[in-house]
């Protein structure tokens, strides 16, 4: 192309233009010279005539020259403009990669699904621009896991086989392999299958054997206003146990849209019932999954293809139509309508890339170098949460810590005596959140082996896993929320049935009667060593651990620092209005719009407490008395408020009926 025509040579352009011009500028010369000759008597006022024209020529030249240099600007703004943004918008996704994988670096059968199926689950959020493919998440695991190996490979000596105790062998089942979830996720890289199957996705093949491509949740989904309840069960044993509260939930949980009820025992275990109280409430099952205008159905998941399985319940098939997926065990706990829905879910749209729940696990460190690292993620954490950093700032969150059991000899202990707000490790799956995206991940064919080991372990420790699992895709720690919200409007006395029905003190590892096979297992002496052995298998495979969970009441003067930076929630119990993020000015209040529901929920619940205190003066109570001379009067009436939802005034009336001792002379 020569250089006349060339957008980025203006110069050239306007000079060969001028040369043409010049051209037609000599021959009106030639023709003044001959009409000179032809009239040899010319007057003054063909002269002027002949100035004139010239300089009307030298304008059009001008004109001709600016017009091709405006020209000229627009046509490279216009290439620069479009080249550019395509180069812009390939260094972004580039940098979204290297800013996902940084975060975690630093720091049981195969699945068939059907064509109709993958493209229900990945309908979800996976469109946005910001999703995150699973192939980056899959390559950021595998990086951690060859950096986990590096820390523990350059230990120091003093820190090597510190521990007195050593991990015994509980169970038959083989431990996984450490860092097994690298080979494992590059092998389904390297694979021919996986470069298949995202080709045939890509082209919407009708393959039923394909399974979706998976993407991470956004990290806030403040938009979402409803949400699916799963609960999953096997024995009409339990109907009761989760029908009663269901019904209150349907009536009055704004935004429980849909409950899905998965089912893994056979159709016929609903409809062939001889007992005739549970043959009641299977009826009334079944015809609530009959109604159309009733959310519930029943996912039965032996007619899916799938085993009985306690993982059936994170399975995509279920197909929840909401992204906000709560969960709870056919027994309970139950938690209320203020801590799963005022406060749990305002905390999940602020965190919607995390699990977040209410009954959280912590895993007890026993080397000093586990401790060290671990009590520095935590604090890193903290401050984060404190500075009331965005979800999506693209912060830097703190390394996970190495777990180096060949290097190290390192193991941990499961702590099932504490519920802590703090430093907690795992979530259990009553009162927990997830969003619909993470389905797609734990039932992915990459996670296969893990998944055959929890089947076959004793203890088949899906929380666990779940929790471990999310934690290493989201590369951060899960969030917790109060398990009960003081509303003072619904206190219950002591002398009143206690065993309410949103919260049973005997939790999920606890000898109850009634409970399911997993829980049954708590009758075998062995239980606990087979749960720490699973916990160890766990984290090994994977490599590291997170820096643990950061309390409800961070950034706030609910927050106590105890000796040795143990953290903790006081009181146990908190009001809508002292939840950070639920009140203006709170950590994480203005990372979503207000909630106006809740709003005005804390409004009445202030007018509430202004009526208990003026009550309050009128009590005769005398709280540095002794109650039935073991502790104050006060602090019994505290624990009636933490344990009871007493409000103070019907705390303070309580201990007196129970202590005329407690009731000022």
């Amino acid at each position: 192309m020569s250089s006349a025509s060339s957008p980025s040579s203006p110069k050239s352009t306007a000079k060969n233009e001028g040369g043409a011009i010049s051209n037609v500028l000599n021959q009106n010369n030639e023709s003044h010279i001959h009409r000179r000759r032809r009239q040899q008597q010319q007057n003054e006022s063909s002269s002027s005539f002949d100035g004139f024209l010239t300089s009307k020529l030298l304008l059009r030249i001008l004109g001709v020259l600016l017009f091709l240099c405006v020209l000229s600007s627009l046509y490279l703004g216009s290439y620069y403009h479009v080249h550019h943004q395509d180069y812009a918008k390939a260094t972004e996704m580039k940098q979204k990669k290297d800013d996902f994988i940084r975060r975690g670096d630093k720091a049981t059968t195969a699945i068939t699904i059907s064509a109709e199926e993958s493209k229900t689950i990945t309908e979800t959020d996976s469109k946005e621009p910001s999703a995150i493919h699973e192939t980056v998440v899959f390559e950021s695991i595998i990086e951690r896991v060859k950096w986990t190996e590096e820390q523990c490979n350059s230990v120091p000596e003093h820190h090597v086989d510190t521990l007195t105790t050593s991990l015994k062998k509980a169970t038959d089942l083989p431990p996984l392999p450490e860092g097994g979830v690298a080979a494992a996720l590059k092998k389904w890289l390297d694979s021919e299958n996986a470069k298949e199957q995202s080709e045939t996705t890509t082209n919407n093949n009708n393959d039923n054997d394909v399974y979706p491509i998976c993407y991470l949740p956004p990290p806030k989904s403040c938009d979402v206003t409803t949400y699916t309840l799963v609960i999953m069960s096997h024995t009409t044993e339990r109907l009761e146990a989760f029908m009663d509260p269901l019904s209150d939930m349907v009536n009055s949980w704004p935004g429980l849209t849909e409950i899905i009820i998965v089912w893994n025992s056979p159709r016929t275990t609903l409809t062939s019932v001889s007992d005739k109280k549970q043959q009641q409430y299977a009826i009334k099952l079944l015809s609530w999954d009959t109604d159309p205008n009733h959310p519930l159905r029943i996912f039965f998941s032996l007619e899916e293809g799938l085993a009985n399985n306690l993982l059936n319940r994170y399975h995509p098939k279920i197909q929840p139509k909401n992204e906000a997926v709560f969960y709870f065990d056919d027994d309970g706990p139950f938690f209320s309508k203020e801590a799963m829905v005022d406060s749990g879910l305002e905390m999940w749209k602020r965190n919607s890339n995390v699990q977040v729940g209410a009954f959280p696990r912590n895993i007890r460190y026993l080397s000093k170098r586990m401790k060290e690292a671990g009590k520095k993620g935590l604090m890193d954490s903290i401050d984060i949460v404190t500075n009331n950093v965005h979800g999506d700032s693209g912060a830097t969150y703190p390394p996970f810590t190495p777990f180096c059991r060949n290097a190290t000899g390192d193991h941990v202990e499961y702590n099932y005596f504490t519920f802590p707000d703090y430093n907690a490790h795992m979530l259990l799956p009553s009162g927990s959140i997830l969003h619909r995206n993470f389905l797609c991940f734990i039932w992915h064919p990459a996670f296969e082996e893990l998944r055959t080991w929890v089947v076959h372990h004793k203890t088949m420790p899906d929380d666990m896993t779940v929790s471990t699992l999310v934690s290493h895709l989201s590369g951060r720690a899960p969030r917790t929320v109060p398990q009960k919200i003081n509303s003072f409007n619904s206190g219950r006395r002591l002398t009143e049935d206690s065993s309410e029905y949103y919260y049973d003190t005997s939790a999920n590892d606890a000898p109850i009667p009634n409970q399911s096979h997993r829980r049954l297992l708590w009758k075998n002496p062995n239980w606990a060593k087979w749960r720490e052995e699973a916990i160890n298998s766990i984290l090994n495979y994977f490599g590291a651990i997170h820096p643990g969970t950061v309390g409800w009441c961070a950034g706030t003067k609910y927050s106590q620092d105890h000796h040795k930076h143990h953290y903790e929630c006081k009181p146990e119990t908190p009001s809508l209005n002292m939840i950070p993020w639920l009140n203006e000015g709170g950590v994480g209040f203005d990372h979503c719009p207000p909630n106006d529901r809740v709003t005005n929920t804390i409004k009445e619940t202030e007018k509430q407490m202004q009526i208990i205190m003026e009550e309050d003066k009128l009590v005769s109570f005398c709280g540095k008395c002794k109650y039935k001379n073991f502790i104050s009067c006060s602090d019994r009436a505290k624990y009636l408020v933490d344990n009871y939802g007493n409000n103070p005034v019907e705390a303070k009336k309580n201990t007196i009926k129970d202590d005329e001792n407690c009731k000022k002379k």
